[in-house]
């Protein structure tokens, strides 16, 4: 891995809604090994945490833009995954100026009626009934609906989960693709914490570091 190279800062957002306990950046993306070995190659990597209990994807979105704004830089590259998706394709649709660019891994699939009820369960002991449906709503992925995606012009690359699972379906990969457009389809593994990750972890962040190298066109 060359190190010379000039590589925007990556903001990594994890996956998770509402879990119990709540999901984390650290477990997420550090206890993974992904937050060590993009610091091994060179990359500089602040770990976004998202809210346990959000109101709304605004809200998410919200947290992760001031999260971008306090890390000082104003050209960053998103990567997100799973649920973590959908806040990321949030930023892009209200507040695209903060993103050079973005890769959505392993993206959470709706619609599962035994998962969304159980998420709904949980979030209504929290909330109400109207907040669970504003978070569970969405296609190809919570949050958004295929309009709103075609509005995005920045670029996007998609790592799918590989094996599919019952929460990280290709058909939800394929959606994507197709709503977004342009988007690049790259490589592929389970998603953490899932143990499968570990064996795919060194390519996964070499392919995070190529993602993030500046182009005389950024």
């Amino acid at each position: 891995m060359n190190e010379s190279v000039e590589r925007l800062p990556v903001v990594l957002v994890h996956g998770g809604l509402y879990d119990d306990p709540p999901m984390t950046g650290e477990v997420f993306w550090g206890d993974s090994g992904v937050v060590d070995a993009l610091r091994d190659r060179g990359v500089e990597v602040v770990v976004h945490q998202r809210p346990a209990t959000p109101r709304s994807w605004a809200d998410e979105r919200a947290a992760l833009a001031t999260t971008i704004r306090a890390s000082g830089h104003d050209r960053i590259a998103v990567v997100a995954g799973s649920n973590g998706c959908s806040v990321a394709l949030r930023l892009l649709l209200d507040t695209p100026a903060l993103v050079v660019r973005t890769m959505l891994c392993w993206p959470a699939t709706p619609g599962d009626t035994v998962i969304d009820d159980l998420a709904r369960v949980i979030i209504v002991e929290t909330h109400d009934d109207e907040v669970a449906t504003g978070l569970l709503e969405g296609r190809p992925v919570r949050g958004v609906v295929p309009a709103d995606l075609g509005t995005i012009t920045s670029d996007v690359v998609i790592h799918p989960s590989m094996p599919e699972n019952k929460v990280h379906k290709r058909t939800t990969v394929t959606e994507l693709m197709q709503a977004l457009g342009s988007a690049l389809l790259v490589g592929g593994s389970p998603e953490p914490p899932d143990p499968g990750f570990a064996a795919h972890r060194d390519g996964f962040a070499d392919l995070v570091a190529a993602f993030a190298e500046v182009h005389p066109d950024d």
